[in-house]
């Protein structure tokens, strides 16, 4: 099932700016790719000719870059070690500046960094560097002092267990405890076997494995995976499950009750990081009021997406946007003009940007909003994929103009998208002669394209300040952090 286009669209704009905490087992991951040609002489394995490495943030750190690319405000604590991939962690999660990282900087023990090599995109092994003891009494201290800080700006908080020494029984216990004192619900990504570790937790998020370690269950049905959860619920004083169940999707289960969610088709790519995902979308549905199967519901589009996706991923806004079955396209350049003499009979002030829109992200959504605030009607130029290739290169745009238009145009702030073929709007301008043209931040007025027309028939031109961090590009790029 498929979320209303209304309802979707309501997610991303009321999540925008909203507070997260996470806490948990953050971890780098790194990426060795090359190609093999040919066996080793010294064992019967294959030899892997390096052609590049690339870092990204993964474990409670990945959970943390998922809510940030969605648009919500997010604030992260984990374990770092006094080392190379401790700084190198800390600079891959810098590039997300929606991210506020306060590291606990344990000098005895190694910043945890999992190692994937990869041939022609397969993994072919993976190394973990990682000591999985628990904090010393010091370290707990400064954790859950940092945590309750930070707890006074955040209204959902998440725990993401990796088993790496970050949550003990005793830490969870007491964050729980506090997050409940200022009625932040928990949610916790489970990875003991003991759920009690992770009593009083309002929703926990296990897979189908991790579950049937936890309840001893050997039945698969969706009726033994019921009866297990409900059993945990009860036992745990947990208010809600979601399982992830693989290829059958995922199922809610609540003191109310119990809701099968089948997966959605996909090609199955790189699990890596898909249950971050996973809880990221959770989280952000709960977190601006929707229930526990609307949010499931999104989060289950979420994970068919970033499971096609190589290594540890996430998503934008415009990726999941464009799996809504909104009802508006773009207009033709005649059904524009007629919507815009209708308007100005009206009385309506009419604006207009423009941009490729392509991955529609958290800065663009912080633009077009603001756009929306100068004019009665926003109407959007939205460059054409011929031209996009022209200004991006060959491999862009990754969606293409049809996708692009739809997402625009059932945003609820504008009234028409428009495409052209040009490398610059200003045919669509001077058809128009908008009232307000505006752009982002990164133009100043007088290299604003169509600003002269505007401002010779008395109309406004305004250049507004971008949301930082936010490009389609840098997100293209956000999994090769550095390579050598």
């Amino acid at each position: 099932m498929t979320p209303s286009s209304g309802r979707l669209y309501d997610f991303f704009l009321t999540l925008q700016q909203k507070p997260v905490l996470v806490i948990g087992d953050v971890m780098l991951d790194r990426y060795v790719q090359g190609e093999v040609e040919r066996l080793s002489p010294e064992a019967p394995i294959p030899i892997l000719s390096e052609k590049h490495i690339s870092m990204t943030t993964g474990g409670a750190a990945n959970v943390a870059r998922n809510l940030a690319q969605l648009g919500a405000q997010v604030s992260l604590i984990g374990l770092i070690g006094d080392d190379n991939a401790g700084n190198e962690l800390g600079q891959a999660i810098a590039e997300v500046p929606q991210i506020l990282f306060a590291p606990i900087l344990c000098s005895d023990r190694p910043t945890t960094v999992k190692t994937r090599y990869l041939a022609s995109g397969q993994q072919m092994l993976r190394v973990d560097s990682e000591v999985t003891t628990r904090l010393t009494s010091d370290e707990s201290a400064k954790l859950l002092e940092q945590a309750k800080i930070m707890m006074a700006n955040c209204e959902i908080l998440i725990l993401s267990d990796y088993a790496k020494g970050c949550l003990s029984p005793d830490i969870t216990s007491q964050l729980i405890q506090a997050a409940h004192q200022q009625n932040i619900r928990v949610i916790i990504d489970p990875k003991s076997v003991n759920f009690q570790d992770y009593r009083g937790a309002d929703v926990l998020t296990p897979n189908l494995a991790e579950l049937k370690k936890a309840t001893g269950i050997t039945d698969d049905s969706l009726e033994a995976i019921e009866t297990a959860a409900r059993q945990m619920l009860e036992t745990c004083a947990i208010d809600q499950m979601l399982v992830t169940l693989s290829a059958r999707g995922m199922m809610t289960v609540s003191k109310e009750g119990a809701s099968h969610i089948p997966a959605r088709p996909c090609e199955v790519f790189d699990v890596s990081g898909a249950g971050d995902t996973v809880i990221a979308l959770l989280a952000a549905g709960l977190l601006i009021g929707l229930d526990e199967v609307e949010a499931a519901e999104i989060a289950n589009i979420g994970a068919s997406l970033v499971v096609a996706k190589s290594g540890t991923a996430c998503l934008v806004p415009g990726e999941i946007l464009a799996q809504s079955n909104g009802n508006k396209n773009a207009l033709s350049l005649d059904e524009a003009r007629e919507s815009i003499s209708k308007w100005r009979q009206a009385g309506q002030k009419i604006g207009f940007t423009n941009g490729c829109f392509d991955l529609l992200h958290a800065g663009h959504i912080h633009i077009l909003k603001q756009c929306a605030t100068d004019c009665d009607r926003l109407i959007v130029g939205l460059n054409a994929d011929s031209s996009v290739k022209k200004l991006k290169g060959a491999d862009r745009p990754v969606q293409s103009e049809e996708v692009r238009a739809a997402v625009l145009a059932n945003l609820p702030f504008i009234d028409a998208v428009v495409l052209f073929e040009e490398d610059t709007p200003k045919q669509l301008i001077e058809a128009f002669v908008p009232d307000c043209l505006t752009k982002g931040g990164d133009y100043q007025i007088n290299d604003i394209v169509g600003a002269d027309i505007v401002q010779a028939a008395g109309g406004i031109v305004r250049s507004i300040p971008l949301l930082e961090g936010h490009s389609t590009t840098r997100f293209l790029n956000l999994s090769a952090v550095k390579r050598r």
